[in-house]
């Protein structure tokens, strides 16, 4: 009984690393895991730094192309705080950090979106532009829930939103 149990671990973890493997392009996966708890975290996977750092960078570029093709703001804003949970729950994952190295990785990520609604972006290409009007509020929407429980769950201070919010107006 009690091997049985070590071998179904093993493959879950097993399983959860290989899935990491090959992730490109903003997703939900690891906010979703932290917000659910340490177990939906480590069964997330640990992703290497390298798919840590293109993964904030498609977050980024995506966030600020959304700003320049003039997306609502809102819209944007809130697409934005679920990257930042991502983001903040992928680094934590990529260093085994815990809670307090999410909630610290979503203060950082604020601040660059912060500086991504300020910065002079050179206008995307209207197909581009057309993604992004759709991209945003879909994300936004896909992660609510995620961004809600970690809220919750005190991954994500109140005043993020705060923050975010009058960046909207």
């Amino acid at each position: 009984m009690k091997t049985a149990r070590h071998l179904a671990f093993a493959a879950l973890l097993a399983l959860s690393a290989c899935a990491t493997v090959g992730e490109s392009g903003p997703s939900l996966r690891y906010a979703d895991a932290a917000s659910r708890g340490a177990w939906a975290a480590l069964l997330a996977g640990q992703p290497s730094q390298a798919q840590v750092e293109a993964t904030t960078e498609n977050w980024s570029r995506a966030i600020g192309d959304s700003f320049a093709c003039r997306v609502p703001v809102r819209d944007v804003v809130n697409a934005g705080l679920v990257g930042a949970l991502e983001l903040g729950a992928m680094n934590a994952a990529a260093t085994r950090g815990g809670e307090r190295e999410v909630r610290q990785g979503i203060g950082r990520y604020v601040l660059t979106i912060a500086r991504l609604a300020v910065a002079e972006h050179e206008q995307p290409s209207a197909g581009r532009c057309e993604a992004m009007a759709s991209w945003a509020p879909r994300i936004a929407a896909d992660g609510r829930e995620a961004v809600q429980r970690a809220r919750r769950n005190g991954l994500m201070d109140e005043n993020y939103g705060l923050l975010m919010g009058l960046l909207a107006r």
